[in-house]
């Protein structure tokens, strides 16, 4: 039977899995008498409580469930075999709704568990009574023919807290201190009182990561509550370290982490109708707010602070269908487009630019073939403007001279589209009518491609588009495109899919027009381990380039405290990167790196490398790990270094490649 993580009293289950037989193990290893070593205390909120965990736990939140492991294999294993803690709360006001008033006492919250503890064949020890601050209850040993751990409820005024620690039988007699030491710092915090949840409050749209090549995530859709749901996806932006805002028309601005992950949303008051949104240097927010022909400006985190613009003939206002798309400049300046009648009675498109205050700095008036529907402004003043009734994109001067129209007069479908970006390199980015996302050189030349075309009458399949809305190129090499088609409502990421020739082509023949956006590797610039070789192997020496020549034991590098061991190495880098890779040099015994993980600003660990220890080829010895651009930008990475055949291995240094 494989775990699963369930709450509501369903213990059953994770005790069946450890009944399984567990994954093989290595020889035993005589623990040594060293003192249970802790790291200061971490917090979890979403469960109000804190504990200490050894160096290189990990730890893991699910369906309101807490889990508590060694290393990353074991948090993720689906049989129990190193010792994991599962930790869970649930109100007494739940409980008492659900099984009567009884189950305000430990008894019965006990009785629950241990009765289906028992059923799977399990033998439960006699109960002892435990305290823990102001929480009264119940611990007991358990024990199975494979697998042993351990119960305790726990009930103060508000919550019943259930934890089960389980390990295979001789991994539960190597870490019994270990397990005791952790559960002796568990700390329950005050659960703060309930706040009124707000109406308009946007919950997680739902999170779609499967797809054809290309494809790397969607948001939103037709299905999931309806706070979880766009009315109208439109506008996009993209902070530096990829964080995405979107302009949507029902509830504002929502912001979300480079995952997916909603972060915040605002403007629910301020916003009528939210169309687009552009990001100054400086963090500010300005969204076009159609409902009120105006622009509002917003701190960088959603605070409200100005609003300008409205309708009417003044040079300062707009026209009744505007604005709709609006672009800041490198020096804070804020372009939007307007349509009003002109003197001629026929619409007429200008550009209004206005300071990052609000402040009417011009009109820029637009030739009367040009009907533009989005515009982005180039470092310098350039403006690209998307032509999609002629399929084209109109390249301006400052003033609003025209420069250039590209596209290809034989086929005006191909750069009919709606909505259009520019990256720090100089590329655009045109997401058609067609279904398609095109990146082009400044001088028009389609150097890749993404998406496709959703089929008519049907909704979109990931990786399909049907009427975009809003393009973003973001950091990490991801374009977001928004999407909406009746009911449905999505935002999609995509890495678009190169053409070499052509692009070696553009920047041959446009080199300056092109900014070189570099790759960089950078040294770790500090260092800390599980465990080291006193007094001077210790984890700095895995800081800047390596410094140690050829295949030796040093005391210039990291070494473990003891050989045959399993240990992790913590290195932190001064530039947060979008990486594509890790390079680790060893001077010493390499081969032995088990595990690898990279850690972000928010601190989320995705593991980059899994691998048996065995002995390298050669020595010294550089793993260079390699993987797809991350979506957020990288500060730590995590080395796990498995030794346990005897081996003592030593890490000279590390580097983190990729585009800051």
């Amino acid at each position: 039977m494989r775990l699963r993580l369930l709450i509501a009293l369903l213990l059953t289950t994770l005790i069946n899995a450890c009944g399984t037989s567990p994954l093989p193990t290595p020889e035993p290893v005589t623990p040594s008498p060293t003192a249970v070593i802790l790291n200061e205390a971490t917090t979890f909120s979403e469960l109000n409580v804190r504990l200490r965990l050894p160096p290189g736990w990990q730890s893991r939140i699910e369906g309101g469930m807490l889990r508590l492991a060694p290393n990353r294999t074991a948090l993720e294993a689906a049989v129990i075999n190193e010792p994991t803690i599962l930790l869970d709360t649930t109100s007494l006001a739940t409980l008492t709704t659900q099984y009567g008033s009884s189950a305000a006492n430990p008894e019965t919250i006990f009785e629950l568990a241990s009765g289906a503890i028992q059923s799977a064949g399990y033998t439960i020890a006699p109960t002892k009574p435990v305290s823990l601050g102001n929480a009264h209850g119940l611990v007991a040993d358990i024990t199975g023919p494979t697998g042993t751990g351990r119960l305790l409820v726990l009930v103060d005024e508000t919550r019943a807290v259930r934890i089960l620690v389980q390990a295979a039988n001789d991994e539960w007699a190597r870490s019994q201190a270990l397990i005791d030491g952790i559960l002796a710092t568990i700390e329950l915090l005050p659960v703060p009182s309930p706040t009124p949840t707000p109406t308009n409050l946007a919950a997680q749209p739902q999170i779609v990561r499967s797809g054809p090549p290309g494809f790397v995530m969607r948001l939103g859709g037709r299905s999931g509550p309806a706070n979880s749901r766009f009315i109208a996806a439109r506008g996009l932006a993209a902070a530096p370290d990829g964080t995405i805002f979107l302009a949507e028309s029902g509830r504002g601005v929502w912001v979300f982490t480079p995952d997916g992950t909603l972060r915040q949303m605002f403007g629910a008051d301020e916003l009528l109708d939210a169309y687009d949104v552009a990001l100054s240097p400086s963090g500010d927010i300005y969204v076009a707010d159609y409902g009120r022909n105006a622009i509002v400006r917003f701190s960088s985190d959603g605070t409200f602070l100005s609003r300008w613009g409205g309708h009417g003939d003044a040079p300062d206002q707009f026209g009744l269908s505007a604005p709709q798309r609006i672009a800041v400049g490198s020096d804070g300046s804020v372009y939007a487009l307007d349509t009003r009648p002109g003197a001629d009675g026929l619409a007429a498109s200008s550009i209004v630019r206005f300071s990052g205050e609000g402040r009417f700095l011009e009109r820029i008036e637009l030739p009367p073939d040009v009907a533009p529907a989005d515009l982005v402004v180039a470092p310098g003043g350039v403006i690209y403007l998307a032509e999609n009734f002629a399929g084209v994109i109109v390249k301006l001067a400052p003033d609003g001279t025209v420069i250039a129209r590209l596209g290809d007069p034989a086929d005006p479908t191909q750069f009919a589209g709606p909505v259009l970006d520019l990256d720090r390199a100089g590329y655009l980015y045109l997401a058609t009518y067609t279904g398609v996302i095109l990146r082009l050189a400044p001088d028009g030349t389609i150097v890749a491609r993404g998406g496709g075309p959703a089929t008519p009458g049907s909704l979109p399949n990931p990786g399909e588009i049907s009427l975009p809305n809003g393009i973003v190129a973001a950091p990490g090499g991801v374009v977001w495109v928004s999407d909406n088609s009746g009911e449905y409502s999505a935002i999609s990421a995509f890495r678009l899919q190169t053409d070499a020739t052509a692009l070696a082509t553009a920047m041959a023949l446009t080199p300056t027009a092109l900014a070189v956006v570099e790759t960089t590797q950078q040294w770790a610039v500090a260092a800390a381990a599980s465990s080291f070789y006193a007094p001077d192997y210790d984890p700095d020496g895995v800081i800047g380039p390596p410094d140690v020549p050829g295949c030796q034991d040093s005391p210039d590098a990291w070494a473990p405290a003891t050989p045959g061991s399993r240990e992790t190495l913590t290195v932190t880098f001064a530039e947060p990167t979008f990486a594509s890779a890790l390079t680790i040099y060893q001077n010493h015994q390499p081969g032995y790196i088990a595990h690898v993980e990279l850690i972000d600003e928010q601190g989320t660990a995705r593991t980059v490398y899994r691998a048996d220890p065995t002995p390298a080829p050669e020595c010294p010895f550089a793993t260079t790990i390699t993987f797809e651009q991350t979506l957020t930008r990288i500060v730590k990475a995590q080395i796990t270094l498995d030794q346990r055949d005897g081996s003592w291995s030593e890490i000279d240094a590390v580097a983190l490649i990729g585009i800051p």
